[in-house]
C-alpha cells in the first residue's frame, strides 16, 4: 500500500486489474488517501480550526442532512454521530472554499468518504477531490466544469450511442436533466453505496473522466428499455432505474465500463471545442471566469499564508512554553545540585571522622588479637609438655601392668596345683 505510486507507474495493468476487482472494505479508506495524496496533518489542523467558526450555510446544510442518505443507518438518525460528522465536513468545506460554499451534491461525495475514514481525513480527501481531481469546477456558481463535462458527454453520446442520442433528442430530454447528478454525486444520489464505493475506487485511480465510461456502460446496457419509453417515464428511468439491470452483478458493470474506450486526446479535443464555442458565444464569461480563477488562486495563497502564520504562531507559543519549562527545570536542577553538594560535603566529613575511629578500633582489635594469640601459643606449648609427660607415665604403667599380669598368671597356676593336691 505504501508503494502505490511506484506500482501505478511500473505495473499499471496489474493495478487496474486489482482495482476492478474492488478494494477490500477494511483498507479502502487508507487506499483512497494514498491514491489521492489526501493525508495532511496541516489540513487536518485547519479543519479543526474551521469547525470553531460559523458558516452562513449551516441552516441549509442542516436541512439537507436528512435528505442525503435517509435510508442508511449511519446517517438516518437525526442528531446522530453520522449526521454530525457529515455536517462538520460540509460546513468545514464551505468555510475553506467560500467561492463554492455549499451545494447538496457535496454531501453525496462526503458521505461515502465518512463511511471509510474519520471526518478530519474525509475533509482532506474531499479537498483533494475538489482541487486535484477538478471536481471543484462542478460546484462553482458558474458551474463551468459541469458545462464542460456535459458538453463532452453530449458529443460522445452522439458518437458512441447515436440511436439513444437521437431518441433523447426526440423526447426533448437534455443531459442537464439526468447526467448532471451523475457527475456531481458520483451516482451516490440514488445508487447503492456498494456500487458507489466500487465506482469511487476507479475514480480515485483514473479521475473524473471515469464517470463517462460508467455512464455509457449503463446507457448501452439499458438501450432497449430507453428506446421503449417516452418523456416522463424515460426521465424517471434515467434518474433511478439504470442500475437495476446490474443489481446482482456489480462486477459486470465494472467490466463493461472498463471495456469502453474514451481517450484523453478525445476529451481534450472536446474541451478545446467547448472553449472555442464559449469564445464565440460569450467572450465576457471567459474574462469573468479568468478573473474568478485568479481571485481563487489569490484566496488559496492567502489561506495558505494564514494557515502558515497560525502554525508558526502556535509553534512560537509552544517553543516559548518549552523555553520557560526548560528554564524552570534548569533552576530546579541547580537547586538540587546545591543540595546534593551540601549532602556530599556532610557525608565526606562523617566518613573522615568515622574512618579515623574505624582505624583506631581496628588497631585495638589487632592488639587484642595478638595478645590473645600469644596466650594461646603459650598455653598450647604447656599442653604439649603435659601430653608428653602423660604419654611417658602411660608407658611405665603399661610395663608394670605386664609384670603384674605375669605374676597373677604364676599365682593362678600354683593355686590350681594346690587345689588338685587337696582333692586327692
Amino acid at each position: 500500500m505504501n508503494n502505490y505510486e511506484d506500482i501505478a507507474r511500473r505495473q499499471p495493468r496489474l493495478l487496474t486489474k486489482k482495482l476492478q476487482q474492488g478494494i477490500p472494505d477494511a483498507i479502502r479508506g487508507m487506499v483512497w488517501q494514498l491514491m489521492s495524496n489526501g493525508k495532511s496533518l496541516e489540513l487536518e489542523a485547519t479543519y479543526r480550526t474551521l469547525l470553531t467558526r460559523t458558516s452562513s450555510h449551516e441552516k441549509q446544510i442542516q436541512r439537507d442532512l436528512a435528505r442525503t442518505f435517509p435510508k442508511h443507518e449511519h446517517f438516518a438518525e437525526v442528531g446522530g454521530s453520522g449526521q454530525e460528522s457529515l455536517f462538520n465536513v460540509i460546513k468545514g468545506y464551505s468555510l475553506y472554499d467560500p467561492e463554492v460554499g455549499y451545494c447538496q451534491g457535496l454531501a453525496f461525495i462526503a458521505g461515502p468518504l465518512l463511511l471509510n475514514m474519520p471526518d478530519e481525513e474525509a475533509f482532506c480527501v474531499l479537498v483533494q477531490l475538489m482541487k486535484a481531481y477538478n471536481f471543484r469546477e462542478l460546484f462553482t456558481k458558474s458551474m463551468s466544469g459541469l458545462h464542460l463535462r456535459l458538453y463532452q458527454f453530449d458529443r460522445l453520446l452522439e458518437e458512441m450511442l447515436p440511436v439513444i442520442a437521437k431518441h433523447l433528442e426526440g423526447q426533448d430530454i437534455k443531459s442537464t436533466m439526468y447526467a448532471s447528478q451523475w457527475f456531481m454525486t458520483l451516482f451516490a444520489y440514488r445508487f447503492p453505496l456498494e456500487l458507489v464505493f466500487r465506482i469511487m475506487d476507479i475514480v480515485f485511480a483514473e479521475g473524473i473522466e471515469a464517470i463517462f465510461r460508467f455512464s455509457f456502460a449503463l446507457l448501452k446496457r439499458n438501450q432497449d428499455v430507453i428506446l421503449s419509453l417516452d418523456f416522463e417515464p424515460l426521465l424517471e428511468f434515467l434518474k433511478v432505474g439504470l442500475f437495476d439491470v446490474y443489481i446482482n452483478n456489480i462486477n459486470g458493470l465494472i467490466q463493461n465500463a472498463a471495456s469502453i474506450n474514451i481517450s484523453k486526446a478525445r476529451l481534450d479535443k472536446l474541451a478545446q471545442d467547448h472553449l472555442e464555442e464559449l469564445k464565440k458565444n460569450d467572450p465576457e464569461t471567459l474574462t469573468s471566469d479568468a478573473l474568478r480563477s485568479e481571485n481563487r488562486r489569490l484566496q488559496d495563497a492567502l489561506r495558505k499564508l494564514e494557515a502558515g502564520y497560525e502554525m508558526l504562531n502556535r509553534e512560537h507559543i509552544e517553543l516559548a512554553k518549552q523555553h520557560m519549562e526548560a528554564r524552570a527545570a534548569a533552576e530546579r536542577s541547580n537547586m538540587r545540585v546545591e543540595e546534593l553538594q551540601i549532602k556530599v560535603e556532610g557525608l565526606q566529613s562523617v566518613l573522615t571522622s568515622e574512618r579515623s575511629q574505624a582505624e583506631e578500633d581496628v588497631k585495638d582489635e589487632m592488639d587484642r588479637l595478638a595478645k590473645k594469640n600469644l596466650e594461646l601459643t603459650t598455653r598450647n606449648s604447656e599442653l604439649e609438655d603435659m601430653v608428653e609427660k602423660m604419654q611417658s607415665a602411660l608407658g611405665e604403667a603399661n610395663a608394670k601392668l605386664m609384670v603384674l599380669e605375669k605374676e597373677r598368671s604364676d599365682l593362678q597356676g600354683k593355686w590350681d596345683g594346690l587345689r588338685s593336691a587337696l582333692k586327692r
